[in-house]
């Protein structure tokens, strides 16, 4: 029995080991079909992989499986937030219907891109990404499967255009419909490439070249900005650059329009001068500007002084308008500042001070009248003392005069001299010159009449920013009276004078008598 039921137990195994490895390999069949099954996998994740750059600056397109490599320049500290479409089911097949003729408008982000408004559907909360790094990347997951609205949520100021917002499904049906690196499979890591047109902060300079207060052009305003890259489809639509002038500066004008160190056809702007001068790009040059991605464009604004502001500074602050449009140029952009927010330039400013001289009579300190003096540059005009200053260079015209002449009060009032410039960086809100004060040399050219020109008419004069008060000087330049001959009215020469005269009337007297005498005979017999 028992031997029987051994056999009869081994052949029981056998052939339960037989039915377990059929089991077993249809099972493994099972698992390979499932595997290779082209369904959409309901459970799994996936993410948007971001990549970053300025519009136009990439040298191929992108593909959604991240293959293709695009160059570039990425754009750093943008964030996005992907929006799941609530009602909408990927799962059936009604959710895909019609959904590639879904048009996304460039408001559907809402006013402050976080408010997604697309037709009847419904949103979430969404799910945001991290800032893109220093090489323009990000990235949003983990994300069910579903279709996502993605917004642009939060980007630096130097991003003038953000990127428009677009649908994004997960999966993403990797076919030769949708991208030409197809391979049919779904993707549930989409790579996407959204653009921005990044709009530098221009930068500004200041350079005074004549020291005098009205001098024509006597300060320039180096304005550079960075063309903008956009995309093939899009056009510039404006490009102005404006420079606001204080009102202590008028007579704005533009010296010179350079695109990379190089004039830039004249007939592709329009220059607007006055109190507020400004160059704007026609049709031709928003083209022309196009063209030159990236280029560096110089603007030389100049203007002259005409006051002198109580505090002495004059600030200033050129903008840049640049915006882009889907399409063509328009046939007429706007030239002038339009009505719409611009890109400052850092703030620069120039300081300013008058002069007030006393000339004064050396003896007695009363005013003098008819002094005439000239101001002449110093060869150190940021010495600690100006003591010692020397005059180099021309005379200063001042309000189209070099010559200056004291008044009825013995004043001698120059209007305005240069004191000192400085270019703020971007972040700086104010900025103040290093100095405060500037050395000159006042000349003396002609004393008023009776008086005597000094020998060395040289005289050091320190010029302080800001305007001095009506009853201060900042310098008091006396005159001697001029030497005459000595009059003999007194001492040894007057006495001796007295003595010849009494001696000369005695003598008339003596000589008369005896004239008188031989005039009469009996005087002369007795």
């Amino acid at each position: 029995m028992r031997t029987t039921s051994h056999g009869l137990g081994s052949r029981a195994a056998a052939a339960l080991g037989m039915m377990a490895l059929a089991a077993t390999g249809l099972s493994l069949a099972a698992t390979a079909q499932a595997a290779d099954l082209a369904n959409i996998d309901t459970g799994a994740t996936g993410s948007i992989l971001i990549h970053k750059h300025e519009a136009g600056s990439q040298s191929a397109n992108g593909t959604p499986d991240g293959q293709t490599t695009t160059g570039g320049d990425p754009v750093e500290g943008v964030v996005f937030t992907a929006y799941r479409i609530t009602n909408l089911d990927l799962t059936t097949q009604a959710a895909w219907d019609g959904l590639a003729d879904v048009a996304v408008p460039a408001d559907a982000c809402g006013s402050d891109n976080r408010s997604p408004q697309l037709g009847s559907y419904t949103f979430d909360t969404g799910t945001a990404s991290a800032a893109t790094d220093a090489s323009g990347e990000t990235s949003i997951n983990p994300l069910p499967v579903a279709a996502y609205l993605v917004c642009e949520t939060s980007a630096p100021s130097t991003v003038k255009t953000a990127a428009a917002p677009f649908l994004v499904t997960i999966p993403f049906p990797n076919n030769a419909a949708n991208t030409a690196s197809a391979d049919g499979n779904w993707l549930y890591d989409v790579n996407v490439y959204p653009k921005n047109v990044v709009v530098e902060a221009p930068t500004k300079g200041v350079n005074v070249t004549a020291n005098g207060l009205n001098t024509d052009d006597q300060v320039s305003f180096p304005v550079t900005a960075k063309v903008p890259s956009i995309a093939d489809t899009d056009s510039f639509k404006y490009f102005v650059v404006s420079d606001p002038l204080d009102s202590s500066l008028s007579d704005g004008n533009v010296a010179s329009v350079k695109l990379n160190g190089s004039d830039v056809d004249a007939s592709y702007y329009t220059v607007t001068t006055g109190q507020t001068v400004s160059v704007g790009f026609n049709r031709a040059g928003l083209a022309y500007l196009k063209t030159q991605p990236n280029a560096q464009i110089e603007v030389v604004f100049t203007a002259k002084t005409g006051t002198v502001p109580s505090g002495g500074i004059i600030e200033n602050t050129a903008t840049l308008y640049v915006d882009t449009t889907p399409g063509d140029t328009p046939d007429e952009p706007p030239v002038t500042p339009p009505d719409e927010p611009g890109t400052p330039t850092n703030k620069v400013v120039t300081s300013w001070g008058d002069a007030r001289v006393s000339k004064v009579d050396a003896d007695n300190s009363k005013a003098l009248q008819g002094a005439t003096f000239q101001v002449y540059n110093a060869a150190d005009p940021y010495a600690t003392s100006c003591d010692n200053a020397v005059k180099v260079g021309d005379p200063i015209a001042v309000n189209g005069a070099t010559e200056f002449t004291s008044d009825g009060d013995g004043l001698v009032f120059i209007a305005g001299l240069f004191v000192d410039q400085k270019a703020g960086a971007a972040t700086d809100e104010s900025v103040a010159p290093e100095h405060t004060q500037r050395c000159y040399v006042l000349v003396e050219t002609a004393a008023p009449a009776g008086y005597v020109l000094p020998s060395d008419a040289d005289t050091p004069l320190t010029v302080t920013a800001g305007v001095t008060a009506a009853a201060d000087y900042d310098l008091s330049v006396p005159n001697t009276k001029q030497n005459v001959p000595q009059l003999p009215l007194t001492g040894a020469n007057g006495a001796l004078l007295m003595m010849l005269l009494g001696v000369a009337f005695v003598m008339i007297g003596v000589g008369r008598a005896f004239v008188s005498r031989s005039k009469n005979p009996a005087a002369s017999q007795d």
